[in-house]
């Protein structure tokens, strides 16, 4: 339990004083925002560590693998977001988002998975179930 409690107290400070690289492309604020458009929104900064880079890996995999068809069409899409951008703090405003997060969006339905997103950073299938736990819950 001790090891438990250090681990995660490790993991906090950690990702406290990390911030991250941008990989991906910033949308137009009103285009990333469709409502019809499932999203999943990864926000971090542009100075990067191995776990943030291991938590957009394994979520926009994560997101490709289980809605593959969605994804071709445009109904589903991830997106990595550097706050440090313009275009990124635009999205970030609107949904209220301060700092490294991900996020799922489906119109005024919203969830944010980043506590265990990260604890499931370097484990692929439960990324996997993460998404699909969030994806199910802006459906409703």
């Amino acid at each position: 339990m001790k090891r438990v409690v250090l681990f995660l107290s490790i993991m906090v400070v950690g990702l406290g004083s990390y911030s991250c690289k941008n990989n991906g492309t910033p949308k137009d604020a009103a285009q990333a925002l469709n409502a019809s458009v499932v999203n999943v929104y990864y926000f971090h900064f542009t100075s990067r560590c191995a776990t943030c880079l291991a938590v957009e890996e394994n979520a926009r995999r994560a997101v490709e693998a289980l809605y593959p068809d969605e994804v071709n069409t445009g109904d589903y899409a991830f997106s990595s977001l550097n706050l440090d951008e313009a275009d990124a703090k635009a999205i970030a405003n609107e949904l209220k988002v301060g700092g490294q997060s991900l996020i799922i969006v489906h119109g005024k339905n919203r969830i944010d998975i980043t506590s265990t997103a990260w604890m499931a950073a370097h484990d692929p299938e439960k990324m996997k179930e993460e998404i699909r736990a969030g994806v199910d819950k802006v459906m409703l």
